[in-house]
Formats: structure tokens, sequence, C-alpha cells
């Protein structure tokens, strides 16, 4: 009776073991059909994509190329420019010096740095963490031709002292606020803004790739821009921010094996609590205590708002939090649905407005709906 017990035991879990992993074979082919779609309806290069849920990696591959002239394929190890993703970084960091009692949300910016336009001084950090300071973007709020994306600190914080609006009163999205940020962790914790990224997450976490973008230095796996131009494969020019001094909005390089390693720390709490992090889940308001409208940048969902370093809205009634990279030859994403425990990284390089953040949403929709 007992070693017919035994058996049933067995048989039962070599078949549910059987199940499981069919059930991963069938979502792994259904997300590789999404990213087959995306890729070959666009004429998309490259693309590096990782899901994640429960802590644990269930999809992560690369498709496509990452230099066409010279034939390199796509890898996990090969290193993206991600853009805004940076910002995740930086309010990271916030947060985390606010749980170590190192500073306020709701401080004025003023308290921490000085010599800034009288315009700035009653900006909190809070306003600079949802985009709703007032301050002019360095890059998107000035003409071609006289963008400052080469330009010290200094300038860029003279030429943007006047406001675009009054603090807490409307959203606009600015990398030159997330600049500032920098600057206040570099005040608080006495360390150059990438030296704290490198000792607080890159070193402990083992995150041997992740750093700031250096066109003049050799980085090994980098992945090359594109552009589709009338259906034509481009190289993405990339002379405007070849010297580009910002921190903290657009600034850093990665890849897949990275970006899943810092997903799976931050989602564990292994890098801050969760319950201080969710903090910047939370939809941001404006003065007046309505909801903040994102809609103007996430142009194809108008229920968009924004929390602090992540966009906001719902997918199949649960709430979807992302942090979207685009610019010059890529376009990249980390798009997580926390009540699923559910992570999607998308990597692409071809300049195409926010298609990560769709594909990764067509990726989600497509998981949620089968859990």
């Amino acid at each position: 009776m007992k070693r017919s017990l035994f058996f049933l035991t067995i048989t039962l879990t070599c078949l549910t073991n059987i199940g499981l992993s069919q059930n991963d074979v069938g979502q792994d082919q259904r997300i590789e059909k999404i990213v087959k779609r995306y890729k070959d309806s666009l004429g998309l290069a490259g693309m590096s994509v990782s899901v994640i849920q429960n802590n644990k990696v269930k999809f992560k591959k690369s498709f496509g190329y990452a230099n066409l002239e010279l034939d390199v394929p796509m890898t996990n190890s090969s290193v993206y420019r991600i853009w805004s993703v940076s910002k995740q970084f930086c309010a990271v960091s916030i947060l985390k010096l606010e749980a170590a009692d190192k500073l306020e949300l709701s401080d004025p910016i003023s308290k921490y740095l000085d010599s800034l336009p009288s315009t700035w001084k009653d900006i909190t950090i809070e306003q600079l963490l949802n985009h709703t300071g007032g301050i002019k973007d360095y890059l998107n709020d000035f003409k071609e031709g006289q963008k400052l994306h080469s330009t010290s600190f200094e300038i860029v914080k003279d030429s943007t002292r006047v406001l675009k609006f009054s603090s807490g009163n409307d959203w606009s999205y600015t990398n030159t606020g997330y600049w500032v940020l920098t600057k206040i962790v570099e005040s608080v914790s006495g360390q150059k803004y990438q030296d704290y990224l490198q000792n607080e997450y890159f070193t402990p976490l083992n995150m041997r790739y992740t750093q700031k973008m250096d066109y003049y230095n050799i980085i090994k796996n980098r992945v090359n821009g594109y552009r589709n131009v009338k259906g034509v494969m481009k190289n993405s020019t990339r002379y405007l921010d070849e010297n580009h001094l910002a921190d903290g909005d657009a600034e850093l390089i990665s890849n897949n094996e990275d970006l899943s390693i810092w997903t799976k720390a931050l989602f564990s709490g292994e890098i801050i609590e969760l319950e201080l992090l969710e903090k910047a889940w939370n939809y941001s308001k404006y003065n007046n205590g309505d909801k903040i409208d994102a809609s103007s940048i996430i142009y194809y969902d108008e229920n968009t708002s924004y929390g602090m370093g992540w966009f906001i809205s719902e997918l199949a009634g649960q709430k979807i939090i992302w942090t979207p990279g685009a610019g010059r030859g890529f376009s990249t994403t980390i798009f997580s649905v926390p009540s699923s425990d559910l992570n999607i990284i998308v990597l692409c390089n071809a300049r195409r407005f926010l298609i990560a953040d769709k594909i990764a949403k067509d990726i989600a929709t497509e998981i949620v709906k089968r859990n």
C-alpha cells in the first residue's frame, strides 16, 4: 500500500511538472510571436526581451542584429543606450536617501543646492520627481540648434530659469528636473552621482555592463542604433549627444542581463523596502488635488498618469507602471504589473517612439489574461 502511494505521488508530481513545462513552452511561443510580429512589420534591427514573474526569469531572449553592417547578432549581453529608463535609477536613489532620513520629498530643492535661480527655490524634490516643477526641458523645450545637450549644468540652469508654469499647477516632462535631482544626490551622499550608482547598485548587484554612456571609450558588446527611413534602415545620427553631460535623465547604457538583475532586486525589496518604493507608483496630483494627466507623452493611452519615475495606467483592471526610454537609435522600457508580480524588459535598437512600451504591453496582456 505504501509503495503504491509512493508511486502515485511520484506520478502526479511528474505529470504536474510536465504540465508546467508545457505551459512555459506555450508562453514562450506566444511571447516570441508578439516580438516577431513587431520586428517584422516595423523592420526593427534587433531586440532583447526578458519576462520576470514571481521574481523568476521566465523568458530571456534576443532577436535580430546588434550591428547590421558587421552582421553581429543580438545577444542578452548586448549593450543598449537605455535613455530615460535611466530616470528609474535616479528616482530610486532619491527614495533610498529619504528612507535613510537624509532628505524629505517635501523639502524645497534650495535646502540642498546653492545658487539656484530665484524662480526655482520653492520647487520641492517631489515636484521634480513627478515633473510638476515647471522647469523647462533642456532638450525638448528648445529649438533645433539651440538644444543644451552638451552644455554645463550652470548654463542649463541659467537658460531654464524662467518656469513654464508655477510649480505644482501643471505637468511637463523635463529631463532638466532629473539632472537637478542628481545634484541633490551628490549634495546629500557626498559622492558624485555616477559613483553613487556604482557603489550602491552596480557593484553590489554585479551589474557589469551598466554605466554612463561614452561614445569615445571602447564598450564591449555595444549595440548600434538605427532608424527606419521610408523602409530603408539607416544608422541613427548621434552628433547631438556625443558630449552629453547630464546625469539622471537619459545617460545610462545597459543590457538585458543587467536590467534583469536590477528588476529582480528592486521588486523583491532588496534595494529599498517595497512599502517605500510603492509611493513612487501612486498617482501624483496637482496643487488642486487632481490626478496628473500624462497622456501628452503616452499618446496611445489617454488614461496615463505619473508617479515618481514611473508612468501609471491600468491593464485588465490592474495597475501598470513603467519607465520608458526613447532617443536616437533606441526604444526601451521596464514595464510592470505589480499585482501579478510581473515585470517585462524590452530593448530595441531602432528609433520608433515608445515601440518598446507597446511590445511590453502586448506581452503583459497575453500573460495577464491567462493567469
